[in-house]
């Protein structure tokens, strides 16, 4: 099984390194990251990205390394995430040359304009399986020349996701908040969060990029977590905030298992496919608008046993109740075998 990811996100990325191997697979693993490092460092490689309408300057280089490798590993299966700078050339070439099946795990909209690519949107059709996470997406891909196209959702890591204790009492200090939102400051997030800034809300910590550019909101801005830190922000909450990208069509996010798999309180927009998998203040709590938000925060910070034992709730369907990506990349390889023969793992 060969395996494209990245490493620009880790811990919790590379999603399915590991899983593979659990699974029995022999993997192996594709980085892009090394080809995409260099558009964060290098004005050069920036306006070379630019000119090149969202392509990087190292994606030939990027696309040899990933024909080659396929050339020498002749991979019964390849599993590509996003893939937004995959050649549709390169993807034709592989299964020319090594029969392999072909599976894409869209992490995000590729019509969103936001991550849409040429090379993104012109593969499509390559791909013997179009893995979407979200359900908006799936008729568009169809159209856009998908063949086996199926919905499965995101995932946690549990080598990544799950309680952790601070160390000390300053640390907990450090990350202490009544509510937290680990995530970017997208337009409609700040509606939603808006009435949470009256005098006397709740404690507000938030993670992720731009919230400094928001003189109201700056204040709150604690900047970036990632492995222990991030568990330590959603453990040190009261209320585990999750807040969807509607630009991107979620129906669901990462942190729709994270902050549960954390053993966080979880308040989230309320949507079908979140109801799919939580019962409705049992395993967490939803909301609709910022109204019914505020509402929903005043009472679950006043409430703290009921608020705990949703927490709890919520952790136990999470844990048990196949949300790994182990289990998200079981959901794939049946798909693919579906699509064309994949021979099982080794004994």
């Amino acid at each position: 099984m060969l395996l494209v990811d990245t490493t620009l996100y880790a811990p919790v990325s590379p999603f399915f390194v590991d899983a593979a191997g659990e699974l029995g697979y022999e993997p192996l693993f594709i980085d892009e990251a090394p080809y995409l490092r260099p558009l964060e460092t290098s004005l050069l490689h920036k306006i070379g990205y630019r000119l090149l309408h969202r392509r990087p300057p190292a994606r030939w280089r990027y696309n040899r390394a990933l024909l080659d490798a396929a050339r020498r590993f002749r991979p019964d299966l390849v599993v590509v995430v996003k893939g937004a700078y995959i050649m549709p050339s390169t993807l034709r070439r592989i299964k020319e040359e090594t029969g392999a099946v072909l599976a894409n795990y869209a992490t995000d909209d590729p019509f969103n304009p936001a991550n849409a690519t040429p090379d993104l949107l012109h593969g499509i059709p390559a791909y013997d399986v179009y893995a979407c996470t979200k359900t908006a997406i799936m008729d568009d891909v169809r159209r856009a020349g998908g063949r086996t196209v199926i919905h499965t959702m995101v995932g946690y890591k549990p080598s990544v996701h799950f309680p952790e204790a601070p160390a000390t009492a300053a640390e907990a200090r450090k990350f202490a908040s009544d509510m937290v939102l680990i995530g970017g400051a997208d337009r409609d997030r700040v509606g939603d969060l808006e009435p949470l800034l009256a005098p006397g809300g709740p404690s507000l910590a938030l993670y992720g990029g731009y919230w400094t550019r928001n003189p109201r909101f700056r204040p709150h801005a604690r900047g970036f977590v990632m492995g222990r830190d991030y568990r330590l922000a959603l453990g040190g909450a009261r209320i585990g905030l999750c807040l969807l990208r509607r630009a991107n069509r979620d129906q669901h996010a990462m942190r729709s298992f994270e902050i549960p798999a954390c053993g966080t309180f979880m308040l989230a927009e309320r949507t079908d496919e979140h109801l799919a998998v939580f019962r409705e203040d049992e395993e967490a709590a939803f909301f609709s608008s910022p109204e019914e938000l505020l509402d929903k925060v005043r009472y679950y910070l006043a409430h703290d046993e009921v608020r705990q034992r949703i927490a709890a709730a919520g952790h136990a369907r999470v844990t048990t109740g196949g949300h790994t990506y182990r289990d998200r990349l079981r959901e794939i390889v049946r798909a693919a075998e579906r699509a064309a023969p994949v021979p099982a793992p080794a004994d």
